[in-house]
């Protein structure tokens, strides 16, 4: 297979300070799917125009796994926190890091699906010197608002302003991108 530039995108914004938070808060409080969000970011700053229906097709095609398979794997590493018995114990425990290790390989997988769907979006003419901030706060709030079925607070505002500002940054510093 070819190199992922979508999942190096996504290893390397996730480990920016306060952007796992940011994404784990989304997750949690808006039902946002993390690597969908990455993903738009991701196709924003490759210069691609997202529709709203681009972005319906999007879930379209990483719901079924994202909720089969990823959310699976996550509520049982979850689980594995509190129990039930034996759980938790040191045994468990590995237990629970290998399930964990086979949901951020999962979630490699949905990234790898949707590195395909970027390719086929249409390029949109942007300069350069253009900021680039506005666009990429704007597509992960429209993610949101998909996901959420309660309005945004201002909370939730903040940690969109942090990941979209990291990937400003990350835009702007190519080659601190990580390599698998």
């Amino acid at each position: 297979m070819t190199e992922n530039k979508l999942w190096s995108f996504a290893l390397t914004i996730y480990q920016r300070d306060a952007v796992a938070p940011a994404c784990l808060d989304l997750q949690e409080q808006c039902q946002i799917d993390v690597p969908l969000m990455l993903c738009a970011v991701y196709a924003c700053l490759q210069g691609k125009a997202i529709s709203n229906e681009d972005l319906t097709q999007l879930h379209n095609l990483a719901s079924p796994w994202q909720s089969d398979i990823v959310q699976s794997l996550r509520r049982i590493r979850t689980k594995l926190k509190t129990g039930p018995s034996p759980a938790p114990n040191a045994v468990t425990e590995d237990l629970r890091g290998k399930v964990k290790a086979a949901e951020l390989a999962a979630e490699k997988i949905q990234l790898e699906m949707m590195q395909a769907w970027v390719s086929h979006l249409a390029a949109i003419d942007r300069r350069d010197d253009l900021p680039i901030l506005p666009a990429i706060i704007e597509i992960i709030t429209r993610v949101a608002a998909t996901s959420s079925k309660a309005k945004i607070t201002q909370i939730q505002h903040d940690h969109i302003r942090i990941i979209a500002t990291a990937a400003c940054q990350i835009k702007d510093h190519k080659a601190e991108i990580i390599r698998p």
